[in-house]
């Protein structure tokens, strides 16, 4: 109808010029002709196979009828409207103040803000797109005090009849600070309004003197797009990807790779070198180059930048204010935190150790008191002291952690040990047993017989009158097994001051009830020479006082080692590293037109400034990991040893990876295909709820635009993207043969579904319940300082004079454990600007393609139905790993979470 109209009045003003032109465009300016606002498009069921995007009706009649009138008259200039938002920031600084009214009164003096529309249709004079005239926006000078975050501006742009579809917008700003410019919508087109979704700053020419491009919200394939934006396309991805060289600008907006050659500062002594990861010696994934020059000590190591500096990500990669907010805000709580442990370990010697359980319950109930005496020498050496005593009541009190909550005595016992291998933080190593003894895959000829030392004897009074092969013919088996991931390094963990650790094994048993009970655990020792016999010790449930003592002891060094494994391989690596180079090159080789770029675009948010402040400030030499973990130094060796010989990007689905453990079977009468060995665990019952909606929601947006594997080979951007994420971003394992092809839609669904998992529910699983389950360290210690005393030890007397003594200090010292403890409340805590699953900021404009905007909502429809259920599950009395007296509820796979420390909420990315 509104093509139909805008024909009839093209005709008619037609008439009219000839007429009267002079009346009609003084000046020889066109006359305004502004057209009512169109509604969105109607939303429809969505199919599996589905056709390519198309022009809407009315465009084309418009366009097919304007370039008849176009051989017979001039074309008719018509004015359209555009409504610019641009978000501010809430708390400027007095230099930024000026700044942004400084800005304001240049722009009433012509320094603005310039656009320009450009056509999807190419102008055949030119060879160039059709464009507009350059409009700039107004009322930048009369807002200049609002105190909105988002203010709205206008602009007004005359086109001709001929114009086509709006496709791209140009910006220029001649201000001389920058802009966060949110979104555009032009209103006033046959097709309706057109909306381009920007969220981007946009630098002053004086910093970069090109014209920022953005494109509508409308997807196209490479093959489709349409002949005015080719050109731009290409000259946008090309900008992104950089030359590969020097030292890039907090201002850039430049995606490249390198190695993690910047974790060490050899430059600062020979015991701050570390190894680079990547590359034939240690492979690693790649990360996002910054182009430091090298350290003077060693040429191949990058310069580091130290914190509070900032490491270079792409400009609109930094977290937004509200992310911002939390994190200062976490910094400051961190400073008292941490401040008043080190005060008192300083000028308390006798106050560096816990000696009894209540002084670490005082964390929470009271906080670190200072004793009279020591502020009275504080005072004299730090006034400021006194200050932080007044304003905190002398209290400086920890969160609860949730693990003490309901039982303050669930970490002693054995079931909750077990259960949180499948509820815990760390639920992805658990693995079925299915060869008695275990064994090692280690080299015999430097580790000794590969066997275990755990016998049948050992076990079988704790198998309910079943023998060992029968536990293991009915799946009644389980073990944690740490023992190859620790043992090559244990030499040079134990050789550190104050660092002690075991290559440790763990069995257990499921009972009738669904539970499992640790029956025995095993420590190991490296041989003192090649050949050697092992030093293994098997310890099992204690029938006595001090073998309860040695058992909680040997507990504690499993925990430290599934501390270690979870944040250095399951969460550092799986999650944060390897997600890295899919993003790197999503954004160098997917035009922001690409329906997939779409698709992904929520899933990479602060990624990549997340991994860049944890190599600045977590898995750097002598960062906050190798402070707080038992491995130390070779914390990251460790990850690049699990990377090099398991990492598989094919067994990083939740499907895969169950069988892989043995913990699922494939069945396909099951309602995801899969039949739990064990019915009841959490993580893999809510993961499977999950990975299912996404799944489904995936299957659905790629059918929307690839019909056959043709389609998916032909995709060159597509193609390019992958191949690129292989080849340069896990170098190291480009050759291996278990990569997926890209080469069907099936095969598109399967990487993509892969990486989202990984980005969202994985991530959340393994993140959000650091600190409700190891904010209490003796629940989970990260760092052991140990080893467990046998008789004739010098030790073993110490410890069997006061057991409880002798367990905390082979824990975490006070100043250890406060500075962990405040480093994973910050990990732990949710953000305002939090995004979750099922959510979008845009939800309705993120795509021009109204059938996706409603499969989304069909899918956001689907995480809400998990959440229900996750809630009625840990409701249940049957399910005893989620629900019981003093038992915590699973949480950490239910979608939805407010602000702060929740231990639940899944955001769509790794953004923290």
């Amino acid at each position: 109808m509104l093509g139909s109209s805008l024909v009839r009045t093209t005709t008619t003003t037609t008439t009219l010029l000839r007429s009267s032109s002079s009346s009609l465009f003084p000046g020889g300016r066109p006359s305004d002709l502004l057209f009512s606002r169109a509604s969105f498009p109607s939303r429809q069921r969505v199919g599996l196979a589905r056709r390519a995007v198309r022009s809407p009706v009315a465009s084309v009649v418009l366009t097919e009828r304007c370039v008849r009138t176009e051989a017979e008259e001039k074309p008719v200039w018509f004015k359209v409207r555009a409504a610019v938002t641009v978000r501010r920031r809430k708390q400027e600084d007095l230099k930024e103040r000026i700044a942004s009214q400084l800005d304001a009164f240049l722009d009433k003096m012509g320094k603005n803000v310039v656009m320009e529309l450009l056509s999807t249709e190419m102008n055949p004079k030119t060879g160039k797109p059709k464009t507009s005239n350059r409009a700039a926006i107004t009322g930048w000078f009369e807002k200049k005090n609002t105190k909105a975050e988002r203010v709205v501006y206008t602009a007004e742009f005359a086109v001709d009849s001929s114009f086509g579809e709006p496709g791209a917008i140009t910006v220029l700003n001649r201000h001389q600070s920058e802009f966060f410019l949110e979104s555009i919508v032009v209103e006033g087109f046959a097709c309706g309004p057109v909306h381009f979704t920007c969220n981007s700053w946009v630098q002053p020419t004086s910093v970069h003197p090109n014209k920022r491009v953005f494109f509508g919200n409308k997807p196209y394939l490479p093959s489709q797009t349409p002949a005015g934006l080719r050109e731009l396309r290409q000259q946008e991805l090309k900008e992104l990807r950089g030359g590969g060289n020097g030292e890039r600008k907090p201002t850039d907006r430049i995606y490249d790779y390198d190695t993690y050659n910047d974790l060490g500062n050899p430059d600062k002594g020979i015991e701050f070198a570390r190894p680079t990861l990547g590359g034939e010696k240690m492979p690693f994934p790649r990360r996002l180059r910054t182009g430091r020059a090298p350290t003077t000590t060693d040429s191949h190591a990058e310069s580091r930048v130290e914190d509070p500096l900032p490491v270079y990500v792409p400009r609109d990669e930094r977290f937004e204010e509200g992310k911002q907010e939390m994190l200062e805000a976490g910094a400051r709580k961190a400073v008292l935190h941490n401040l008043v442990p080190l005060l008192v370990a300083s000028l308390s010697p006798e106050s560096h150790d816990f000696k009894a359980f209540h002084e670490l319950d005082n964390l929470f109930k009271e906080g670190l008191r200072l004793k009279r005496s020591l502020q009275d020498q504080l005072f004299h050496k730090l006034p400021f002291v006194t200050k932080i005593e007044e304003s905190s009541e002398g209290l400086l009190r920890y969160d609860t952690p949730d693990i003490i909550t309901k039982d303050k005595f669930a970490w002693l016992r054995d079931d909750e040990f077990a259960r949180q291998t499948l509820a815990g933080i760390n639920p992805v190593n658990i693995e079925r047993l299915q060869v008695f003894p275990p064994v090692s895959r280690l080299d015999p000829s430097v580790y000794g017989p590969p066997e275990s030392a755990i016998r049948e004897e050992h076990i079988t009074s704790h198998l309910n009158g079943t023998s060992v092969q029968q536990a293991l013919e009915e799946n009644k088996l389980f073990i944690l097994d740490f023992h190859d991931v620790y043992l090559p390094f244990l030499d040079r963990i134990n050789a550190q001051d104050g660092r002690k650790a075991y290559g440790t094994r763990t069995i257990f048993f499921l009972t009738e009830l669904g539970t499992l009970k640790p029956i025995a655990i095993e420590l190991s020792l490296p041989p003192v020479r090649p050949g050697d016999a092992r030093t293994k010790r098997v310890l099992t449930p204690p029938t006595d006082a001090t073998g309860n003592w040695l058992w909680q002891l040997a507990k504690a060094h499993v925990c430290s080692n599934d501390a270690g494994v979870h944040q250095l391989v399951n969460h550092w690596l799986r999650t944060h590293a390897s997600v890295e180079p899919f993003i790197l090159a999503a954004h160098r080789q997917l035009s922001a037109m690409h329906p997939i770029f779409k698709l992904l675009k929520p899933h990479m948010r602060y990624t990549l400034e997340v991994n860049a402040l944890a190599r600045q400030i977590l898995i750097n030499g002598g960062g906050v990991i190798e402070s707080g973990f038992t491995p130390g130094p070779v914390c990251m060796e460790i990850s690049a040893a699990a990377y090099r010989d398991h990492w598989r990007f094919d067994q990083e689905t939740l499907p895969a990876d169950l069988i892989r453990r043995g913990m699922a079977v494939e069945d396909k009468t099951q309602p995801h295909g899969l039949r739990l060995v064990i019915e009841d665990y959490p993580y893999a019952t809510d993961g499977l709820l999950l990975w299912s909606a996404i799944q489904s929601w995936v299957e659905t947006y790629v059918a929307a635009y690839y019909s056959d594997a043709e389609a998916v080979q032909s995709d060159s951007e597509l193609q390019s993207w992958y191949s690129e994420a292989v080849n340069v971003g896990h170098a190291d394992k480009r050759h291996a043969a278990w990569w997926p092809r890209l080469s069907s839609p099936a095969e598109l669904s399967s990487v993509l579904t892969t990486l989202i998992w990984l980005s969202s529910a994985q991530h959340a699983a393994l993140n959000f319940g650091q600190y409700p389950l190891g904010g209490y360290i003796p629940n989970r210690p990260p760092l052991m300082r140990r080893l467990v005393p046998m008789e004739g030890d010098p030790e073993y007397q110490h410890f069997m004079a006061d057991p409880a003594k002798f367990f905390l200090s082979a824990l975490p010292n006070l100043t250890q454990a406060t500075t962990f403890m405040t480093v994973i409340d910050t990990l732990s805590t949710h953000s305002l600007d939090e995004e979750y699953l099922g959510e979008r900021p845009d939800p309705y404009t993120w795509t021009g393609d109204g059938d996706m905007v409603e499969a989304f909502h069909e899918f956001a429809a689907e995480v809400r139905r998990a959440e229900t259920e996750i809630a009625r599950r840990n409701a249940d009395p049957a399910r005893r790993n989620r629900c019981g007296a003093g038992v915590l509820p699973y949480e950490l796979m239910a979608p939805s979470s407010g602000p702060g420390i929740t231990c639940r909420g899944v955001p769509n990315s790794v953004s923290i």
